[in-house]
């Protein structure tokens, strides 16, 4: 008797540029996504090279699909250069996945005109994750490329409309997209979720020791990618206002960008180079999480351009992760998880009067540090839970495709 052929499965596409070991990194719940997809449909990923050895990718059903460069994050130019090399690569990879079948294609970041691209050679369903606004973050109101940003922006919100889900990370980003004329069944809030395993609280003692923190310093931690909107300027300007007030005060800064430059030239001009030190990129996130056990209190901070408001930022996630008391700016998607006087305190972004008065405090009180450590560990716990984020995504994703999640 003649066997009968197995009927092909249905095909999900995931995209993001820096590859898939790095994903890992910027979406935590990537493990519970493609499980929750593999149980109906095969997942497949498309990137650059990157990470691709790590052992949890290793495990999971997932086919890798790597593109033959790879994106050196801690170098501006070839980020950006890597950057429009996938836009370029987009209709062709597109029509690839039009080609091959592919049900849906989920593309995890917000890059400018990636939307319209890919659907130059793709027609189905697409999800895509707007979080970061790139032409924002570099080209600002006052910048003399405002006028092509707002071009390039709106051209993007129309190629919106044939999008057939949105994930954002705050209630605040989904209002906006509603404003904005998307219809509100299309959307799904789904935080940052966080690793609450590699992130946590942590041998203070042991980390200080490592990074060289005299006991009786107190040290504020600011991580992430050195864009123009993070604030990093305003943060080194306030450490150089309270270092008469506040003698101990210290300022690990860790990451690499487009403004690292400018804040190193702060630093000197503001003589305050013997209180901060700058790390550059860190080996590895375990590197990163070591370095925040280190700390008092950890900083969120951005400038207040519009699109701020409309995320929790990493940075943030991974300080409640830990434990960390957190001096965040006062933007509404921060507002969403963090508590004035709970978690630690919410600060204009200008980093002016209330966020000395908020480091000073902070300082002062080491009884109010432990009781916003362990509410911040509860918060995380609580809202960056990787396997329930996970199973929303992949559920959001599974309904464009017709299979039951």
């Amino acid at each position: 008797m003649m066997n009968k052929k197995t009927p092909d499965r249905e095909k999900v596409a995931i995209l993001f540029r820096y590859g898939a070991g790095e994903h890992l990194d910027f979406l935590p719940a990537l493990p519970e996504l493609v499980r929750g997809l593999e149980a109906h449909c095969e997942v497949h990923h498309f990137g650059f090279r990157g990470g691709e050895a790590r052992e949890e990718l290793r495990a999971l059903p997932l086919k890798v699909h790597r593109l033959p460069f790879r994106v050196r994050r801690g170098v501006e130019g070839d980020k950006r250069a890597k950057m429009f090399l996938w836009l370029a690569l987009l209709p062709w990879l597109g029509l690839y996945l039009r080609l091959r079948g592919f049900r849906a294609v989920f593309l995890d970041e917000t890059l400018p005109m990636s939307v319209l691209l890919l659907r130059m050679g793709y027609g189905g369903a697409v999800a895509l994750t707007v979080h970061d606004s790139f032409l924002e973050m570099y080209f600002g109101e006052t910048h003399r490329f405002r006028k092509p940003a707002g071009w390039i922006h709106r051209l993007d919100q129309r190629s919106w409309r044939k999008v057939d889900r949105f994930f954002v990370r705050v209630e605040a980003a989904r209002n906006s997209l509603v404003s904005a004329g998307i219809p509100e069944a299309k959307i799904v809030v789904a935080h940052d979720p966080g690793n609450l395993t590699l992130f946590a609280p942590g041998n203070r003692e042991a980390a200080r020791a490592k990074w060289k923190i005299d006991e009786g310093a107190f040290l504020l931690v600011h991580h992430g990618v050195m864009h123009p909107n993070k604030g990093n300027v305003r943060i080194v300007e306030a450490v150089a206002r309270l270092r008469n007030r506040l003698p101990s005060i210290r300022l690990l800064l860790i990451g690499e960008g487009p403004e690292a430059e400018r804040v190193q030239e702060r630093i000197v001009a503001l003589g305050v180079g013997d209180l901060v030190r700058c790390t550059g990129w860190l080996g590895s996130l375990r590197e990163v999480a070591e370095a925040l056990n280190a700390a008092d209190a950890g900083l969120a901070i951005r400038v207040g351009l519009p699109g701020d408001h409309f995320h929790i930022t990493s940075t943030l996630v991974h300080n409640l992760c830990c434990g960390l008391p957190v001096i965040a700016a006062r933007l509404e998607g921060m507002m969403e998880v963090v508590e004035d006087g709970r978690e630690g305190f919410l600060v204009d972004p200008g980093c002016g009067v209330d966020f000395d008065r908020a480091v000073l405090r902070l300082a002062e009180d080491a009884e109010l540090r432990r009781k916003m450590s362990a509410a911040a560990r509860q918060t995380a716990e609580r809202c960056f839970d990787r396997q329930r984020i996970g199973r929303e995504m992949a559920e959001g994703i599974l309904s464009l495709t017709g299979l039951s999640a």
